[in-house]
């Protein structure tokens, strides 16, 4: 499975850049963005939805 680790290592930036430039949350130089997305692609990137919504909700026990 390819990893936003992964990704920023293709591009050569931080992970937080690619997490960044992904969610749209902050914005990234068009070149960044460019890069970033050219290493998504090279590297077939799917985002891992599962572990993004455990991330986001918290849990209820």
């Amino acid at each position: 499975m390819i990893t936003l680790k992964d990704v920023a290592r293709e591009a050569g930036v931080s992970i937080a850049t690619v997490s960044c430039a992904l969610s749209g949350k902050k914005a990234v130089r068009p070149e960044t963005y460019t890069k970033i997305m050219d290493a998504v692609e090279k590297l077939k990137y799917i985002p891992n939805y599962s572990a993004r919504n455990l991330k986001k909700k918290p849990a209820i026990w």
